[in-house]
């Protein structure tokens, strides 16, 4: 029986190898969660173009936008792992869990991470006139006035939310959350002095900052962001350690072959040891990240049973 059981081993891996090889003879699709034009569908797109020539098949990205990616994420969940359909996705596939009362699928399990892509920080800034000069400025104006500070965000149960909520967790003060619907109106209301503070992505901010409209406390990467070096960090700053970016990662079904994950985790390198692709992430306010497939599928537990404790713990309800 033993005998029979190696033997059987040996020919799935086997044929699994030559699956692998004969691999891709028809274009592939990169499926995400979100509408066209945002970060996630741009990375999709500089991804798509590069494993087109890497596989010799036209690889399509298709986005199936809705209850904050959750309907892409269903999607890729019960399709089949036959390397066809692949998976484009955004941290904010670890909040799902917390953020809903139930998913028609397990945020880790049913997913085969490939690669890690690239992260970004998320950074606290103020309008000029709002006297903060620092982000200790701001814990101290809450600690003096409890609920009184309102900070902005991008939406309820959005990554630039949920990094506030942990913040002030973690530092025991309590604001007064107003969310918009898009950056622009956040931005908007930073400047017209509507919200002293807000919660918003580094990429799209350099511009604003350079323009004098908008002033950077803190970013919330535990490093500072190379893009600006002069900007320090919450954890050197207030909490050793804090460490929250938003990322974005290639993956595909669960039982995806290790033969087809280790080909697309050396076609996803391949794509950011390039030049022209760094390039265009680094303009948008990313940093590359490359991982083995490992890392990035233990990453994905990690980021979720986060989110997922924070959400539950600070009771955040979703806006959907």
């Amino acid at each position: 029986m033993k005998i029979l059981r190696s033997l059987i081993a040996v020919l799935t891996l086997v044929a699994g190898s030559a699956f692998a090889q004969a691999w891709p003879v028809k274009p592939v699709r990169i499926v995400h969660g979100f509408g066209p034009g945002g970060p996630v569908d741009i990375i999709a797109r500089m991804l798509g173009a590069n494993l087109s020539e890497q596989l010799g098949q036209q690889a399509i990205v298709e986005g199936k936008p809705g209850a904050g990616g959750t309907v892409g994420a269903a999607y890729i969940a019960k399709a089949e792992p036959d390397g066809y359909t692949l998976f484009l996705m955004a941290s904010g596939h670890a909040m799902g869990p917390g953020l809903y009362a139930s998913l028609p699928y397990h945020a880790v399990d049913d997913f085969t991470m490939i690669s890690m892509l690239a992260n970004s920080p998320f950074a606290i800034v103020t309008s000029p006139g709002s006297g903060y000069a620092s982000v200790q400025d701001v814990i101290r104006g809450a600690k003096a006035e409890p609920g009184k500070i309102h900070f902005g965000t991008g939406g309820v149960g959005s990554g630039m939310h949920l990094v506030a909520v942990l913040l002030q967790a973690r530092t025991g003060i309590q604001m007064n959350h107003i969310p918009y619907k898009s950056g622009n109106e956040l931005n908007l209301a930073l400047f017209s002095g509507d919200i002293p503070i807000a919660f918003t992505s580094v990429a799209g901010t350099s511009p604003l900052i350079q323009s004098g409209k908008m002033r950077m406390l803190a970013v919330t990467s535990k490093e500072r962001y190379a893009g600006l070096p002069n900007v320090p960090t919450v954890s050197e700053t207030l909490l050793p350690g804090f460490d929250v970016r938003a990322w974005y990662a290639f993956a595909a079904p669960k039982k995806l072959p290790p033969a087809m994950v280790s080909r697309l985790n050396e076609a996803a390198h391949a794509a950011l040891n390039r030049r022209d692709f760094t390039d265009k992430l680094l303009a948008m306010g990313f940093q590359p990240w490359p991982t083995s497939a490992r890392e990035a599928q233990d990453i994905l537990g990690s980021e979720v049973a986060r989110w997922t404790k924070v959400i539950r713990d600070e009771k955040v309800q979703s806006a959907n």
